[in-house]
C-alpha cells in the first residue's frame, strides 16, 4: 500500500470537497431546488449575536423608571356612564384616617372633595370625656361606674393605672351621624343599587387597629345613641329567595336591595368597605 504524506491527503482531501461542491451546485441546478441549510446557519448565528449584543444592552444601561408618587385625576370617573342616570351613581365615598382627625369626602365629588372634605372629625377620648366602651376612650378604659356628669345613661373614661398607654380614638359616632344622614339623603324610601354601598378606607400606617375596627362599625349600621343599646342592621343580599317572596327576611337580617324600600335607620350604610393605604398623605 502507497505510503501517502499528510500534504498529499490535504490536497486529495480538498479535491474531494471541491468535486463534491460541484456535483451538489450540478444538482441543485437541475432539480430546480436550493440547497437552504448554509443560508439558516447564516441566519441562525446572526440572531444569536444580536441576542447578545441586545441582552448586553439592558443589563450596562440604566433605564429611570422612577414613578410619580400619585396619579393624576381621572375627568372620566365624574362622568355616568350612558345607561345610568347621574342620581344611580355611586358615591364612591371615602374615609381617611390620620393622625389628628378622619374626613369624609368622594371621588364622585357629589360629597365634598378630598381637598374640600364633606366632613372632619377630630380626634376624642381624653380623660373625663364620655364613653360607653372602651373603644371611645385614648386609655383604652370606660368606667361605667362612674356616670359621666353630662349623660348619666354613659360611662367616663379614665386612666389604667395598669396599662397607662394611649391610643388614638376619634369621634365614630359624629363619623356616624354624617354617614346616616349621607344615607337619608341620597337612597330614603326608594331601592338602593347594591353598587352603592361601597366605601373606601384609607388610613395612615400608624393608625391602631382599634381605631380601624372602630371606625368600620361606624361605616356599616347606625350607632346606638351613646349608652344605648347595641343594635343590629339588616344587611344587603342576593338570595334568590328574596327576589321572589317578601324582599325581608323574616328575621329582618337581610333585604334584597332591588325591591325593598331603603331605611338608613334599619338598614346597612355602607357595608362593602374596601382597604387601601392611601396615595395622599396628609399631616
Amino acid at each position: 500500500m502507497a505510503e501517502y504524506s499528510a500534504q498529499r491527503v490535504r490536497t486529495k482531501t480538498r479535491a474531494a470537497v471541491r468535486k463534491r461542491e460541484e456535483d451538489v451546485e450540478i444538482e441543485e441546478m437541475e432539480s430546480g431546488e436550493l440547497n437552504l441549510i448554509p443560508y439558516l446557519d447564516m441566519v441562525t448565528n446572526l440572531m444569536l449575536f444580536l441576542l447578545a449584543s441586545v441582552s448586553a444592552g439592558i443589563i450596562l444601561t440604566q433605564i429611570d423608571t422612577t414613578l410619580p408618587d400619585q396619579a393624576p385625576p381621572k375627568d372620566s370617573s365624574k362622568d355616568p356612564p350612558p345607561d345610568q342616570k347621574p342620581d344611580d351613581q355611586p358615591l364612591k365615598l371615602v374615609v381617611s384616617i390620620y393622625d389628628n382627625e378622619i374626613t369624609l369626602w368622594s371621588f364622585s365629588e357629589r360629597v365634598g372633595t378630598f381637598e374640600n372634605p364633606e366632613a372632619q372629625f377630630k380626634r376624642t377620648g381624653k380623660l373625663g370625656d364620655v364613653c360607653d366602651g372602651p373603644y371611645m376612650c385614648e386609655s383604652n378604659t370606660c368606667d361605667s361606674d362612674k356616670r359621666h356628669p353630662l349623660n348619666p345613661m354613659a360611662g367616663t373614661c379614665v386612666l389604667d393605672t395598669a396599662e397607662p398607654t394611649l391610643q388614638k380614638v376619634y369621634d365614630y359616632h359624629a363619623l356616624n351621624v354624617k354617614l346616616v344622614e349621607v344615607a337619608r339623603r341620597f337612597y330614603a324610601g326608594k331601592a338602593r343599587k347594591q353598587d352603592t354601598y361601597a366605601i373606601v378606607l384609607m388610613a395612615d400606617p400608624s393608625i391602631p387597629y382599634s381605631a380601624i375596627t372602630s371606625t368600620m362599625a361606624a361605616m356599616r349600621c347606625i350607632l346606638p345613641k351613646v349608652g344605648g343599646e347595641v343594635a343590629t342592621c339588616a344587611m344587603p343580599s342576593d338570595d334568590e329567595k328574596l327576589k321572589t317572596g317578601e324582599p325581608i327576611s323574616p328575621d329582618g337580617k337581610f333585604y334584597d336591595t332591588a325591591r325593598a324600600a331603603y331605611d338608613p335607620e334599619k338598614m346597612a350604610l355602607f357595608s362593602d368597605i374596601q382597604f387601601s393605604p392611601g396615595f395622599r398623605g396628609k399631616q
